[in-house]
Parts: C-alpha cells; structure tokens; sequence
C-alpha cells in the first residue's frame, strides 16, 4: 500500500512538475515573442531614425549645394554684367577723341558750363578748362554776358569744373567725370536689380 501511495505521489508529482514545465515553458516562448517583438519595434524605431537623420542630412546637403550653385551663377551675371559695362565705357571714352570736332561739341560745352554755374549758387566762379577749350568758353562767357576767371590747367576729353575763388567747392563737369557718375549709377542699378534694394 505504501507503495502504491508512493506510486501515485511520484505519479502526481511528475503530472504537476510536467504541467509546471508546461506552463514554464509557454510563459517562456510568450516573453520571447514579446522581447522579440520589442527588439523589433526598436529597431525598428532605430532604423527609421537614421533614415530620417540621413534624409534630412542629404536635403540639407542639397540645399547647400543648391545655394552655391545660384550664388555662383549670380556672381557670374555681375561678371558678365560688369564686362558688357568695363567695354562700353572703354568704347565710350575711345569715341570721345573726335568729340571737339564735332558741331555738337559747343552746345553741350555751353550746357555743361551753365550746368556747374548753377551748381553754385550765383556765386563768382573759376572755371577750370582744357587748353583746347579756351576760345570756346570765352566766347560762350561773352554770348552769356558772364565774367569769370578761366583757368586753364585741366586736361580732359571736354568739359569744365567751376569752382568758387577759394576753391571750397568744386563742381566737376567733365566728360571725364560724366562718365564716372554714369558708370557708378549703371552699377547700384544692377546690383539693385540682382539684389533688391
């Protein structure tokens, strides 16, 4: 009897430890499957993550490259720009050399004599020519009944500065400095145009 007790004691106790093992082994595969599927998620997560870093890595690479690539195309225009302009106003100085000859030459002396006259104000004037000017603008002082001092220490393509006698103020009309201005409007105008105000 005793032993038939003892049979069925190890009985039941084999019974219990396989169910035991049984229920131990299906907690086992169910935390494996969820560590399983977390490890997933993270990598998952993880993964994503370096995707998303290296998308935006690569966009702000392109952008960069983007950014330098119109920069240069920019400072190319103004190059080119400047080019078109440095040969007009070489051509227009070469153009110049004939400019006395010509029968318009008196009337824009005249224009830009009473031009820097006006400038200042009334005041009494030096003006300060070419040697080549000087019965030109003699004669025009006398057509416009006008008694200033000339000077002729100037070399220029045409055109005068007028100066009060103490010299305090200079008013250059040139073609020489004509051209100057207008070279220096041309370019704030395209810089203007390429960068906005």
């Amino acid at each position: 009897m005793m032993s038939e007790q003892l049979t069925d004691l190890l009985i039941a106790m084999e019974e219990s430890t396989e169910e035991r093992i049984n229920g131990i082994m299906k907690q086992a595969h169910q935390d494996a499957e969820e560590i399983k599927r977390t490890a997933e998620e993270k990598a998952e997560t993880i993964k994503k993550s370096y995707l998303d870093s290296a998308e935006k890595s690569f966009e702000s690479e392109r952008n960069k490259l983007i950014y330098n690539a119109k920069s240069e195309i920019k400072m190319d225009v103004i190059k080119a720009k400047d080019e078109v302009i440095q040969s007009a106003f070489v051509e227009a100085k070469q153009s110049l050399d004939d400019l006395r000859d010509r029968e318009s030459y008196r009337g824009r002396f005249k224009s830009m004599l009473q031009e820097a006259m006006h400038e200042l104000g009334g005041e009494k004037a030096q003006l300060h020519i070419d040697r080549r000017d000087e019965n030109l603008c003699k004669q025009i002082l006398d057509e416009l009944n006008e008694n200033s001092e000339v000077v002729v220490d100037l070399t220029s393509a045409g055109g005068l500065n007028v100066s009060t006698r103490d010299e305090k103020v200079v008013v250059s009309n040139t073609i020489e400095s004509r051209l100057d201005r207008a070279k220096e409007f041309l370019g704030r105008q395209i810089f203007a145009t390429l960068y906005g105000d």
